[in-house]
């Protein structure tokens, strides 16, 4: 297994570092050039979904494309491995988007690019019934199959925050809190040294099962077809605790039930999942706090008096899903 800090050196930098990553791309306007010349197409139009992802419409396609710009930040082996999990999924005909042409990863100034088939949806009266207990379906599935070999990495993070696990994104966010302390207030220094243990004592998953992941499988990340759900933004999909992997989502006020229960109609927990649920989802809710207080140091102290409150409401969303 190739280790986090070979995939990804670059996300212990800091911060500010991170906030790059997540907005900044570089050549966006000779993309459509690149593109043109890689993909071996005519380009009629091209239009930004959400930063580093584009809509790619060319005159021999009557199906748009997809591109997602990278990092320069970002390894290239960490796309290849992306590369590798799409292309397997595409083998075992799993819902997801399929990469595009016989070169669908290729480098623009600096930047990975990958590029995939769009995957169109339908308005909701074509689709079928109980979408989001069919998405919860979909992981279920999607955890019994195997890691590919080129995709057994550590996996299970939000790709915005860090490349890995679970554990490895609390890491990245104590760092950030220890940044903080020199931008904050004498007051608020004890807020963040009290968000910081919370940090270093947060659940990451290790030791929970294992399996393939798609590290933010929420309904975002869903296109919702005739066929029922496919899976998209696979950016850091790979090995890692299962549970973990779906914290977001388990997180939802409305997605949550119906997710875990198509979900656990395909797969169980073990009775240490459902022990450690609670503190997986506290631990989800305290990375985004955490950034929360980090785009604004002023609100660390309102934040940590906040923490009872994120797991008291994490043990009850826990208690919620564990009886269905």
């Amino acid at each position: 297994m190739v280790s986090v800090l070979e995939m990804a050196p670059s996300w212990a930098s800091g911060f500010e570092s991170v906030l790059a990553q997540m907005h900044h791309r570089v050549g966006v306007d000779t993309l459509p050039a690149h593109l043109e010349k890689t993909c071996r197409i005519t380009i009629a139009k091209v239009q930004q979904l959400d930063v580093g992802v584009f809509r790619v419409d060319s005159r021999e396609r009557p199906l748009p494309l997809v591109a997602r710009l990278f990092s320069a930040a970002r390894p290239y082996a960490a796309a290849e491995a992306d590369l590798a999990v799409l292309s397997y999924l595409a083998e075992v005909d799993f819902p997801a988007e399929r990469p595009f042409g016989d070169a669908p990863l290729t480098v623009h100034d600096g930047q990975a690019v990958l590029v995939t088939g769009f995957v169109k949806q339908v308005p909701k009266p074509k689709r079928p019934p109980h979408p989001i207990y069919t998405l919860g379906a979909r992981i279920g599935q999607l955890n019994r199959l195997d890691v590919p070999a080129g995709a057994d990495r550590p996996a299970g993070a939000l790709h915005h925050f860090a490349e890995g696990t679970m554990s490895d994104e609390l890491q990245v966010v104590a760092g950030w809190l220890d940044e903080l302390k020199d931008r904050v207030s004498d007051e608020g220094i004890d807020a963040v040294e009290e968000l910081r243990a919370a940090a270093a004592a947060a659940d990451g998953g290790h030791g929970l099962p294992e399996a393939l992941v798609h590290p933010d499988p929420v309904p975002k990340n869903a296109i919702f077809t005739a066929a029922g759900p496919v899976l998209v933004d696979w950016t850091s999909a790979g090995r890692g605790s299962r549970l973990a992997a779906m914290s977001l989502v388990l997180r939802s006020g409305w997605a949550a039930v119906p997710f875990m229960k198509g979900y656990t109609r395909r797969t169980g927990l073990t009775e240490e999942e459902r022990d450690r649920l609670a503190g997986l989802l506290f631990s989800r809710a305290l990375i985004h706090a955490v950034f929360r207080v980090c785009l604004d140091p002023k609100t660390a102290a309102a934040t940590a008096k906040k923490l009872p409150v994120l797991l008291r409401d994490s043990e009850t969303k826990a208690a919620e899903l564990l009886s269905i």
